[in-house]
């Protein structure tokens, strides 16, 4: 499913470039690719990633705050 989305997104991409270069040739104004197709970011997996960042961080602050600096003699 995944593959196929990124297909269908790389199929988008490529027709956004052909109209663009279409219309540089007929325009003398310049046309940015992200004006005819912007290719949406997966925010689920971002705020997943997040939220795994934000867990590793705080484990590893839990570890490091039950070490101590002073030498046992």
């Amino acid at each position: 499913m995944q593959a196929q989305r990124e297909r269908q997104m790389d199929e988008y991409e490529r027709m956004a470039y052909e109209a663009m270069m279409n219309r540089q040739a007929q325009h003398a104004k310049k046309a940015k690719m992200d004006d005819l197709f912007r290719r949406p970011s997966d925010s689920i997996s971002d705020k997943t990633k997040l939220a795994q960042m934000k867990e590793k961080t705080h484990d590893a602050n839990a570890w490091l705050s039950r070490l101590s600096t002073g030498r046992k003699e």
